[in-house]
């Protein structure tokens, strides 16, 4: 958390700890998609002598779900954490709003933001005015879409766990605003 002089801010990130592990998780996700490619007989025979249940019989089935794992993990994993080391910077709080990674909003746009723990999962909810969710969401793809219709309408949801923040100041410094706006009108 990185805090201002002249005006009070907060820069929350992912941990050099989170992105330890994520990197550790693509390795060891890759390696057993190697694994499943090199040993794609073996694993066969050993199913069609024990059978069980998620078990292949076809050793070309382990050999499309290796290559499958390695282009996702590999590849796209490692897109993910280069652009997370690149830009540990999740999203931006200060005194005139919040910028998030769809953009600029300013404290009178902020309807209500709330905490969420799903899972041990800590969720930053932020529900904005309509026309601002529709001018933030303007560069959104289909997956993108996909994936704001299944959360509450005008809301973004941006996990906290595993960031460089104290849960507690942060959902105070937002809380206040968001009270001080509504005193104002």
């Amino acid at each position: 958390m990185e805090k201002s002089s002249e005006i009070k801010e907060f820069k929350i990130g992912y941990t050099k700890k989170h992105l330890f592990f994520l990197s550790l998780a693509i390795i060891a996700f890759t390696i057993a998609a190697i694994y499943f490619i090199f040993n794609a007989d073996n694993l066969a025979i050993d199913c069609s002598l024990n059978p069980r249940r998620y078990c292949f019989a076809n050793p070309i089935s382990y050999y499309i779900l290796g290559l499958f794992s390695v282009c996702f993990f590999s590849i796209l994993g490692s897109l993910a954490l280069f652009k997370y080391i690149k830009n540990p910077v999740i999203f931006t709080i200060n005194e005139k709003g919040i910028i998030l990674p769809e953009g600029f909003v300013e404290w009178n746009d902020i309807m209500k933001a709330n905490l969420y723990n799903m899972r041990g999962t800590v969720l930053l909810r932020i529900k904005v005015k309509a026309r601002c969710a529709k001018y933030l969401r303007r560069n959104y793809n289909m997956f993108q879409n996909f994936l704001a219709s299944l959360q509450e309408k005008n809301t973004f949801s941006y996990s906290v766990s595993g960031t460089n923040v104290d849960i507690d100041e942060l959902y105070g410094f937002v809380r206040t605003h968001i009270e001080n706006v509504r005193k104002k009108y």
